[in-house]
């Protein structure tokens, strides 16, 4: 069986990909978000799977958090298969027109969207390299394909060219051998962030993503992918 982390498993493409998993049977989740207490879905869905599913409070953006989620993790597996970093956000109206744009909320954005998923995968690649396939999924945007640029939501946009070239760079880095890394765009999808416009249900995306991820091979390294598993231009 499998060890998968997902992080921002609380709602959304997050709470939707720890569904399917738990319905195949076929993978042990650590489904991480930063307040499990609030995550009523992912309790019902832990309580219903108590032997393949362990919620586990994580702010990527906090480094003893990290720690003590990576600490958690090991004490559970000696290896991690597939490390899905999920969590993100699309930050308020200061990070995304110009003439109201600060700062503070650009880098929390760019912070929370990119930074802290690198970090992340840095903290648990001793468990990924352990696994004997290991994977790191990169869930990002359309938005973050610089020829997909708009005149607007910069900071967003910003923060996920920033995750796409992480990626890139993780993938041919000599630390991160025997571990395949990849960049997914979900698509648009009917969630918080997506909003009831989008042209997807979380379960189409969710169940054509799992698709993906059980297909990845060496051969992707470094790859970017439209959620169908079609090509995707940086």
């Amino acid at each position: 069986m499998q060890t998968i982390l997902i992080t921002g498993a609380n709602r959304g493409i997050g709470l939707e990909l720890t569904r399917q998993y738990m319905g195949q049977g076929t993978a042990f989740i650590f489904a991480a978000c930063r307040a499990p207490e609030n995550a009523e879905s992912l309790q019902a869905l832990a309580s219903a799977h108590p032997a393949r599913l362990a919620i586990l409070q994580l702010d990527i953006t906090d480094a003893a958090s990290i720690e003590a989620a990576r600490q958690a993790v090991a004490a559970k597996t000696e290896s991690l298969d597939l490390l899905i970093n999920n969590a993100g956000i699309a930050g308020n109206q200061s990070a995304r027109r110009l003439g109201q744009l600060t700062a503070a909320e650009v880098s929390r954005v760019i912070d929370t969207n990119a930074v802290s998923p690198l970090l992340l995968t840095q903290a648990f690649r001793p468990l990924l390299q352990a696994s004997a396939a290991a994977r790191v999924v990169m869930i990002s945007s359309g938005n973050g394909s610089l020829t997909n640029a708009r005149g607007n939501s910069y900071a967003y946009r910003m923060s996920k060219a920033a995750m796409n070239m992480a990626a890139r760079v993780l993938a041919l880095d000599a630390a991160m051998a025997g571990i395949t890394t990849v960049t997914v765009n979900p698509g648009w999808v009917k969630t918080d962030m997506g909003g009831p416009d989008a042209a997807l249900e979380p379960a189409e995306s969710a169940s054509a993503l799992l698709a993906l991820f059980a297909r990845l091979s060496a051969a992707d390294n470094g790859k970017f992918f439209q959620y169908d598993g079609s090509s995707l231009p940086w």
